[in-house]
């Protein structure tokens, strides 16, 4: 069976009434096989940028990577869910004004959270969404909400949106690109680690630094979709999550990835431009 045909079986195979998205059969394993298991928060009300398509990159790559995986959805606010057999829990870019209601629905979680993340599960937040794992977003009005206190950074709401292209460096030395739709300003604490390092685009609030990580807790204003975009993070996260669940990950080869590796380099030609100045917009 090859690789396309995989991923439509896994989306075939997976029943919508049971909010769970499985890729056993199309690998051809029983279904209680242990792979890995992402928990998908809050999909109708986090749904701006394509993220959703960061969670089809999450199946289509653990297909790839002969790595079986459920992806759980966790659809309203009042939705129970539980992080005792997760691996990664995602919370995709969504409208900063929705941010205070997120944080109360989830302000009884934060112990559980905290358990979660010292027994070494992962969690990625994108774009506005970093306001689930802040301290606090300080809002224009004077508002505050505070969040699970995950990362030490505090967001601050901007009078003004930026956007424009994102590259930037990890600290293990991984390139990502992508863009980057900003609406609040995003300051660090003194021992707060950044995600990356900044190479063209603004970053948290233009001094360098780009989100922030403390162990497998990741912030990032990376959109694109962002694991659709950058495999070789994907493969990353997959393969730290697949140890997590005590599974093992195949690796992607080249050729299994060279539609997206082709993109990522016309992307860099181009921002390389816009870097060095030879690309100019006209007025």
């Amino acid at each position: 069976m090859g690789e396309f045909e995989r991923f439509c079986a896994m989306r075939a195979g997976s029943r919508k009434d049971q909010k769970v998205l499985r890729n056993h059969a199309a690998l051809g394993v029983p279904e209680d096989t242990r792979g890995i298991r992402v928990v998908w928060m809050y999909p109708d009300v986090l749904n701006l940028h394509g993220c959703r398509g960061d969670l089809m990159a999450i199946a289509h790559f653990c297909c790839l990577m002969d790595l079986p995986c459920e992806i759980i959805r966790v659809n309203a606010l009042a939705d129970p869910f539980s992080l005792d057999r997760a691996d990664l829990v995602v919370f995709p870019a969504g409208d900063l004004a929705a941010m205070p209601d997120l944080n109360r629905a989830l302000a009884d979680k934060k112990d559980a959270f905290k358990a979660y993340c010292a027994r070494g599960g992962m969690i990625l937040a994108i774009a506005s969404a970093g306001a689930l794992l802040a301290e606090r977003t300080v809002f224009l009005d004077g508002g505050v909400s505070e969040g699970l206190g995950l990362l030490d950074m505090e967001l601050r709401q901007r009078t003004t949106a930026f956007g424009d292209d994102l590259w930037i460096r990890t600290a293990g030395g991984l390139e990502l690109l992508a863009t980057q739709v900003q609406m609040a300003d995003v300051l660090l604490g003194p021992a707060q680690e950044p995600f990356a390092s900044v190479i063209y685009g603004r970053g948290n609030c233009g001094d360098g630094r780009e989100g922030a990580r403390t162990g497998g807790v990741i912030f990032t204003h990376c959109l694109g979709p962002l694991l659709a975009k950058n495999p070789r993070l994907t493969e990353a996260l997959l393969r730290q999550c697949a140890a997590h669940a005590g599974c093992e990950a195949g690796s992607l080869d080249d050729g299994q990835i060279a539609l997206e590796l082709a993109a990522l380099e016309d992307v860099r030609a181009f921002v390389e431009k816009k870097r060095s100045g030879a690309l100019r917009w006209k007025k």
